[in-house]
């Protein structure tokens, strides 16, 4: 118990370092006028080896994301072993990393396997089009979308798109992303999970 502990403060801390460095170099010295995103998103992360699934169990990285440059700069600064090795969720606010959320419960998500090699370039694409409500083909499914999520596993990652209907089961509704293969992309309900 005591090591997870200890594990959960080092991954906070390496992470928070490197958003409060993304934060002052981009954000921070900005002379430019902030360009507002269409909504506001967070990002969290949970321990890939923590069998604790409770919400305090999610550490929050960011929240309020809620300008271009914000997401620019977050995207560019997180290290790729942490995208690799940890579990991130970006989810709309107001919208918890958790399939037992009301706005998920009757969702669902599109579901990758994505090879190591190629998960930093898909995870920082995803999340500039997620945050930038551009990751549909129709521009009126985005709403749709309430988040994406990243698993690590040993030679690959799951990578996730939550919905918050299990209406839309084609991954064709989704926009083409470089190395995220809609062959052998799956759709699961939330439903049946919790």
């Amino acid at each position: 118990m005591k090591a997870t502990i200890l594990l959960k403060k080092v991954y906070k801390d390496i992470i928070r370092y490197y958003v409060t460095e993304a934060s002052h170099m981009e954000i921070v010295n900005a002379s430019t006028q902030l360009h507002n995103l269409n909504d506001k998103w967070n990002l969290y992360y949970h321990l890939p080896h923590d069998k604790n699934w409770e919400l305090s169990s999610y550490i929050t990285i960011m929240d309020n994301i809620d300008t271009t440059e914000k997401v620019i700069s977050l995207a560019e600064t997180v290290h790729e072993n942490i995208i690799k090795n940890c579990m991130l969720f970006v989810m709309r606010q107001g919208i918890t990393p958790m399939w037992e959320d009301a706005r998920n419960r009757n969702g669902g998500c599109f579901s990758y396997k994505v090879i190591n090699k190629s998960v930093p370039e898909v995870w920082r694409n995803l999340f500039y089009m997620l945050c930038g409500e551009t990751l549909c083909v129709k521009k009126e499914y985005s709403k749709r979308i309430n988040g994406i999520t990243i698993s690590p596993k040993k030679n690959f990652c799951i990578i996730k798109i939550w919905l918050d209907t299990s209406e839309f089961q084609d991954p064709g509704m989704i926009s083409p992303v470089p190395n995220l293969v809609k062959q052998g992309c799956i759709f699961k309900r939330h439903e049946p999970e919790f």
